[in-house]
């Protein structure tokens, strides 16, 4: 949904140049380097933005020139929009992408941006032996690809399988600079235990399709993964643990529950309740957390609760759809006679609930509840989530994963790690926005919790 827009006020307005010509800036957030091209048309200014790092140029954008030398940017088909003041050198204002909200100036000259700081990404020379390796789907007929690390003494080796969070990644999990699973890797091999990694179908050098795929289809993924690590004759077959963050903590739920002979789960902010329960903390903290004004939140509120239950209700996509298009005009209708969103948006509104909801994952990532599988789970289990994350809280988590969770003898720790965000990081907003901000990776006492665990079930 369409969150409130803040604004930056700047009190020098003195400047009547015009802001032709090509202006460049970054991304901090998610170290992405971004121009705009902002060209005289006529009577007209017309704009184009290019996002380098993403191989994508020329994107349409819509650019309006306000009294005071003010800025307004909008990319209303992926929720972009930029406010700011133009200078003879430079465009200074705030730009905003769903949660992120962060300062940015635009130069009028190319600037090397300064390279984030990540001290705990990996250096060689490395105390094991790292391989690329590809492995096939168990029920499809395509390869993933990934990166196996093994220990150079000790084998066959206890072995860990990552898996990775929502939306398409790399089998670094990198995002905003980060590589956390790199991180995880380095520290359990340096350990003793085997680590693969592996790209998300469909993304980098895996195969397969993505955008069609759900919760389980990926769920089978890491199934043919841990597969793979059961017939290689360096990995000892009755010692393997499958780790998760986020989503890919839902999908360790999922396995605990099916394959047999598994040593255990890591639920890193891993879900305990149903997706639409999620989403509605989720989109209510990362409201709070760019400053949306209550009366603002709670009409969305009402939104997403009508969109989520005609999902719960629906019988199938095809269901939902009529059903949806006559959600959205009663409460787009709403949001324009409170003032939250202009006519010339509603269109754009609607739209844009249809694609986030109409596609398969979304759709049965709301009506699926982890209360299927969790008191299934066979195996040790492990559930840490960050006492800051806004993204998988804990309270409602952990409070899930107590409840769930069956009595079968089998060691289950469950703990709320004080002052960490969702990726893990020691935090200070601990906004969405400052995940990239920050220098650490993975906090120390989340991996230290994990040696604790595995020595304790592989002692």
């Amino acid at each position: 949904m369409k969150l409130l827009y803040l604004f930056l006020f700047l009190g020098f307005h003195g400047y009547s140049q015009s802001p032709h010509g090509d202006w460049y800036s970054t991304l901090r957030a998610a170290d992405l380097p971004l121009v705009f091209h902002i060209q005289k048309n006529g009577k007209k200014t017309i704009i184009t933005v290019d996002s380098p790092k993403q191989k994508a140029y020329d994107m349409p954008a819509e650019i309006t020139l306000l009294k005071g030398n003010q800025i307004k940017v909008e990319m209303k088909n992926i929720g972009v929009t930029y406010e700011g003041t133009y200078y003879p050198d430079s465009i200074s204002g705030i730009f905003q992408q769903g949660a992120i909200v962060e300062n940015m100036t635009f130069f009028n000259q190319l600037k090397e941006p300064e390279k984030p700081r990540r001290p705990q990404n990996p250096k060689p020379p490395y105390n094991y032996n790292s391989e690329d390796v590809t492995f096939p789907h168990l029920k499809d007929s395509f390869y993933l690809a990934g990166t196996i690390t093994i220990p150079k003494r000790q084998l066959p080796s206890p072995a860990i399988v990552l898996v990775s969070g929502s939306g398409p990644q790399n089998r670094d999990e990198e995002m905003m600079g980060h590589r956390p699973f790199w991180v995880l890797a380095d520290y359990l091999t340096n350990l003793g235990y085997a680590v693969l990694r592996y790209d998300d179908r469909g993304t980098y050098n895996s195969q397969g399709r993505f955008s069609s795929a759900t919760t389980l289809d990926f769920a089978s993924d890491a199934e043919s993964a841990v597969n793979y690590l059961r017939n290689r004759n360096d990995i000892d077959p009755n010692k393997i643990v499958i780790m998760g963050h986020s989503e890919g903590g839902l999908i360790a739920n999922i396995l605990g529950a099916r394959i047999d002979n598994l040593s255990g789960i890591v639920s890193l902010a891993g879900t305990s309740i149903r997706g639409d329960s999620i989403l509605d903390i989720q989109t209510r903290l990362l409201a709070q957390s760019i400053g949306e004004k209550e009366s603002q939140m709670e009409l969305t509120h009402e939104y997403n609760e009508a969109v989520w239950n005609a999902v719960i209700s629906a019988s199938s996509m095809k269901d939902l759809e009529n059903n949806l298009e006559l959600i959205s005009k009663k409460y787009v209708k709403r949001l324009m006679k409170k003032g939250f969103i202009k006519r010339s948006e509603k269109a754009d509104v609607i739209k844009s609930v249809e694609q986030t909801i109409l596609n398969p994952w979304m759709y049965e990532f709301i009506k699926y509840s982890p209360s299927k599988d969790i008191p299934n789970i066979m195996c040790h289990v492990l559930v840490l989530i960050g006492s800051k994350d806004i993204q998988v809280t804990s309270k409602e988590n952990i409070a899930g994963y107590k409840n769930l969770l069956p009595q079968n003898g089998k060691l289950q720790t469950i703990k709320e790690l004080k002052g960490l965000n969702h990726l893990f990081q020691k935090c200070t907003t601990c906004t969405v926005s400052e995940y990239g901000q920050l220098e650490e990776t993975f906090s120390m006492d989340a991996m230290e919790e994990i040696r604790d665990f595995l020595q304790e079930i592989w002692k």
